[in-house]
């Protein structure tokens, strides 16, 4: 976090989103702020105008505020031809990923700028190679890496929009034959060249029926292009059909909701990209981390936790697991690893599995519960058996076994009601299909909860371990407190850790507040009492009534 305060970068970026208002209405300001504007500009390679909207943006998301794209080109005084410079730049700035539509303003009439997490990342640890995009090795991690590009990028550009950044993408990656055949074919429009390439990525997940109407509609919801583009496929003047890249999966009947790749983009699939080469897979209902992803963070525990957490630790490194594993099998016990870490919220649940895929470089697939549930009866239940084959799938394919979270996971695991309507009925057929599951179940599964006492019975012999966490006692806390706060005197630290029970995740929040405010104002005085402050905020924010805490004299 030292290394953050210290940011020449953001330091350059806050001067001049501090003089926003008057920024391109005074030629003083500019030459005052050259210095600034030459650092920004430096490292994101954009001209003094786009780096004066940029560094507004990066500052109102860093506080968590935020205004209209265009307000924001009002208030710095742009003129119609500086609406459309900036508008364009920007474009050339989504297909790079770096900015985004706001995702929480969708239905907004307004179009709101978010910046993308890989910038911000950039910016915050002003370190540029965390912005450049890893060369793929093979095919398969080409096609990956389209789709992954495409799937992040759906929502943040008009639909038109959407197929020439897809394409902009695509053709970055031409080295490899495969994708250059495609490109080079004349006879094809780029529409049909994208999904082309979007339906080879999704085949290398052994995906083998699509619905042409949904990823045409996909690219573009204008209806005429969806229309003009079957039409030339029915009346044999597009190639797509006509040369065998694809089929219809009933040869008799033009049904474009259910079509495989043909003979001819399967076979050169096949040449430039074998089925034997392992594919990481992509789940549907998971979020995937990755553990190079992961900040290694040190994690601080009570003396009576650390001990368990350790064993935990060390047992899933891979030679204890691998170990671990035979032994089960070789005694006629599924060679599954079942845990379930409990405690008060903020106490390092989540923490620790991301600590230990860090450590062991172990991918996690963490469960998505809003994404699995459906208004549709049967579907939860469908999409819950599709969370376990795909990290089944995973298992298979990957070096080092990884991890699959259930976090916050009380609303699955918890008691088992009477069938009183639907949503009960579902909730424990969901129930029924995890017991199984775990029963049978091959690998790392890892739950959290902050109400055990709300869990089925059911479960306990299905977690083999269950291991407790507690909020850290005033020494642990003080540690705790000395890691985030090195600036601050122990003497303050002690009595914070005496007078106020945080917990670790507390401490983390109040962390990211004092490094903001120290970022945005450059206040550097009465820092403790600063830090109290952050503390009352923190722990008495649900208060009707906020009571005044400090030091005891």
């Amino acid at each position: 976090m030292e290394s953050t305060l210290n940011n020449p970068l953001l330091t350059s970026i806050t001067h001049i989103y501090e003089n926003r208002d008057d920024l391109f209405k005074n030629t003083l300001i500019i030459e005052n702020l050259s210095a600034d504007f030459k650092t920004v500009t430096d490292f994101l390679l954009v001209d003094d105008k786009t780096a004066a909207v940029l560094s507004i943006i990066i500052c109102e998301q860093i506080m968590g505020d935020g205004k209209p794209f265009k307000k924001t080109l009002k208030i710095l005084g742009f003129s119609p031809l500086d609406f459309i410079f900036i508008s364009n730049k920007f474009k050339e700035l989504k297909k790079k990923g770096w900015v985004r539509l706001c995702k929480k303003r969708y239905n907004s009439r307004s179009e709101d700028i978010e910046i993308a997490k890989e910038l911000m990342d950039a910016i915050m640890y002003n370190n540029i190679e965390k912005l450049i995009i890893y060369e793929p090795k093979n095919l398969s991690e080409a096609l990956l890496q389209i789709r992954n590009f495409t799937k992040n990028i759906i929502g943040d550009f008009y639909q038109d929009e959407l197929i020439e950044a897809t394409y902009d993408y695509i053709e970055r990656l031409t080295t490899f034959p495969y994708i250059n055949q495609i490109l080079e074919e004349d006879k094809l429009e780029k529409l049909e060249k994208v999904i082309l390439i979007w339906l080879s990525a999704e085949n290398i997940f052994n995906k083998e029926e699509f619905d042409l109407d949904n990823i045409i509609e996909m690219f573009s919801e204008d209806h005429s292009v969806s229309y003009s583009l079957k039409q030339r496929i029915i009346n044999h003047e597009s190639i797509i059909m006509k040369d065998g890249y694809l089929e219809y999966l009933k040869p008799n009947l033009a049904d474009f909701s259910s079509v495989k790749l043909g003979d001819r983009l399967t076979d050169l699939l096949n040449v430039h990209c074998p089925k034997m080469e392992h594919v990481k897979v992509a789940p549907k209902y998971c979020q995937l981390i990755d553990p190079n992803d992961v900040e290694t963070q040190q994690l601080l525990f009570n003396d009576n936790n650390k001990k368990s957490i350790d064993d935990i630790i060390n047992l899933t490194s891979e030679s204890k697991y691998l170990n671990l594993t035979k032994k089960f099998t070789d005694k006629g016990m599924k060679p599954g690893l079942t845990m379930l870490f409990y405690g008060l919220p903020g106490t390092g649940k989540t923490e620790l599995v991301k600590q230990i895929s860090k450590t062991h470089n172990r991918a996690i697939f963490q469960v998505e519960m809003s994404a699995i549930k459906d208004m549709f009866v049967g579907n939860s239940e469908k999409n819950l058996k599709r969370v376990f084959k795909d990290y089944s799938d995973a298992v298979k394919q990957y070096k080092i076994t990884p991890i699959l979270l259930f976090n916050e996971a009380d609303a699955i695991l918890g008691k088992r009601n009477l069938v009183q309507n639907a949503v009960d009925q579902m909730l424990n057929s969901m129930q029924n299909i995890l017991l199984q599951e775990l029963e049978d179940f091959k690998g790392i599964f890892i739950a959290t909860t902050n109400l055990i006492e709300n869990i089925d019975g059911a479960f306990d012999r299905r977690l083999l371990y269950k291991l407790k966490f507690e909020n850290p006692n005033d020494e642990t806390r003080y540690k705790i407190l000395q890691n985030q706060f090195a600036n601050i005197n122990n003497k303050t630290l002690k009595l914070i850790s005496t007078q106020h029970q945080l917990s670790g995740g507390q401490i983390q929040n109040i962390k990211k507040k004092f490094v903001i405010d120290q970022l945005l104002f450059e206040n550097n005085s009465n820092i403790s009492n600063k830090l109290i402050d952050f503390i009352e905020e923190e722990t008495q924010f649900r208060s009707i009534t906020k009571n005044k805490i400090g030091f005891n004299k």
